[in-house]
């Protein structure tokens, strides 16, 4: 089905290979777990059997890609496209429309299909994803995670023999996580397709029995069953940095901070919304210096739209909400920015410099910060985040993992007093995803307050000192963690447990 025969490939302008002579041959209906640390090349090798790589980025490519019979490399794409299904990473990346509906009809109208044809696949798409309420929507109104399952909807509309996800359930919650790889197993066992999911949960897909395929610094350094490998390679896959079932769980050492702290930002019976649609209402709160605050909850549940309103991106609807003292609603984002960081969920919205170097000290510039202590701030973060040998390498270049830390020493450079994070370890290995919450920890330690959305309980509990749930358009729970998920427990809420361990 898929041959791959020294395969390399070196992007225009790069310093080292993104692919390094890879051989991989995958038989048809073989379930394959591609992984590896972040920036390892998983995503460019996606790109290369959907014959993407050679046709919309400019590089120096070598060796062969044949996919049932086609040349990936040199055969018409969209020959290539009804064979091979690619769900991208970033969901907005493949967009072609702005409607759900003609999002998923778009490829099987350029197909030609009936329109009873497309309105068949389209309810079967949206049924098997859970997303058939959001037909009706556009797809700028919907959350991360439901724009992401309507990315997996429209491609598997198309029903193609190869079917590739990239980190599919990265944005999603965690019921929607289980309903997803449970939908890629039906699908797997109905139609038979061969099947790709690059993913960094490993643990939550040893019960496919799958054939992993391991990547370090654009090369195959593993292949073989899962469970062989856990067993044979644990030590040397957990210093890879991948997240491996029955390791011990790493939990902080400081002592919870509920009410630490003087209050730094206050939420007075605030209701949210868009027009006339209401996502939040009789939300109060108070939070404070010093503390870590897990803020969890379903695709939609309006965790995105609190953090924004904490900036003043969306002003109150009814209530309050006082950042420092200041009124969010009569103030300007800009008085509020320089003490209030925040990391989007989609790392292209807030990349403005032409080098990595340039994009992590933009902010101390802008608020007139640069001076020698903030620099060795900002060369020291680079060089934690592995980023230090892109410097001058533009932030577009960077993989998704590696734009996402970006973004965050983009905020901790300047060190702001509340730091707000929609999703911020979309795309990082778990090795990053600590380190990236280690230094986070120590913000918190200097006094700064981390609000962080998540829906990675295991993460949550580990380093979180408070949860907020947020559920059914209100603030549902409110606690110290444990507590939080003790009564997360107690509403029938199982798959937000921390069931699994952090490596």
């Amino acid at each position: 089905m898929i041959s791959l025969e020294e395969l390399s490939f070196q992007f225009e302008g790069a310093t080292r290979q993104a692919l390094r002579d890879i051989n991989l041959h995958i038989e048809a209906g073989e379930f394959i777990v591609l992984t590896g640390p972040s920036g390892c090349g998983k995503s460019t090798l996606a790109l290369a059997l959907g014959g993407y790589l050679f046709r919309q980025f400019d590089g120096q490519a070598g060796g062969r890609v044949h996919v049932n019979g086609l040349d990936a490399r040199r055969d018409p794409i969209h020959d290539v496209a009804e064979v091979v299904g690619l769900v991208q990473q970033n969901p907005e990346a493949q967009f072609c429309t702005l409607t759900v509906e003609d999002e998923i009809a778009f490829g099987l109208e350029n197909r030609r299909m009936s329109r009873s044809r497309i309105e068949h696949r389209m309810r079967w798409a949206l049924d098997i994803v859970g997303a058939s309420h959001l037909r009706q929507r556009t797809l700028s109104t919907l959350s991360g995670g439901e724009q992401q399952k309507i990315a997996i909807a429209a491609m598997m509309a198309a029903k193609p023999k190869v079917l590739i996800f990239d980190e599919p359930t990265s944005n999603l919650d965690p019921a929607a996580t289980a309903m997803i790889f449970d939908v890629i197993r039906h699908i797997r066992e109905v139609a038979g397709i061969t099947v790709i999911v690059i993913e960094h949960k490993i643990d939550y897909l040893l019960s496919f029995d799958p054939r992993l395929v391991v990547m370090d610094r654009g090369s195959i350094i593993h292949d073989g069953r899962a469970r062989h490998l856990l067993e044979e390679k644990r030590r040397e896959l957990s210093e890879l940095g991948l997240r491996l079932p029955g390791n011990d769980l790493e939990r902080a050492s400081r002592a919870a901070r509920r009410d630490a702290g003087r209050v730094l930002a206050q939420v007075d019976n605030v209701r949210l919304g868009y027009d006339d649609r209401v996502v939040l209402e009789d939300v109060n709160l108070d939070i404070h210096a010093g503390q870590i605050v897990a803020v969890m909850g379903d695709n939609g549940s309006g965790k995105s739209t609190f953090l924004r309103s904490l900036l003043g991106l969306l002003k109150p609807q009814a209530g309050r909400v006082l950042v420092g003292g200041t009124d969010t609603l009569t103030t300007p984002v800009s008085a509020l920015a320089r003490q209030v960081g925040f990391v989007f969920q989609n790392p292209d919205h807030q990349l403005f410099a032409d080098s990595v170097g340039a994009e992590a000290s933009l902010a101390p510039h802008n608020f007139g910060l640069c001076d020698v202590v903030t620099r060795q701030r900002t060369d020291t973060l680079l060089v934690q985040t592995a980023l230090d040998g892109y410097r001058d390498e533009h932030p577009y270049r960077l993989s998704y993992g590696e734009k996402r830390r970006l973004n965050l020493i983009s905020i901790l450079s300047y060190q702001p007093q509340l730091i707000l994070l929609d999703e911020p370890f979309i795309g990082q290995d778990w090795g990053h995803a600590r380190l990236l919450l280690r230094l986070l920890r120590d913000e918190a330690q200097r006094g700064a307050t981390v609000l962080w959305i998540t829906h990675d309980p295991a993460l949550a509990r580990a380093y979180a000192d408070r949860m907020l749930f947020f559920s059914e358009g209100r603030l549902s729970v409110d606690a110290p963690t444990e507590e939080g998920f003790g009564a997360l427990e107690r509403m029938g809420r199982a798959s937000y447990l921390p069931t699994v361990a952090v490596p």
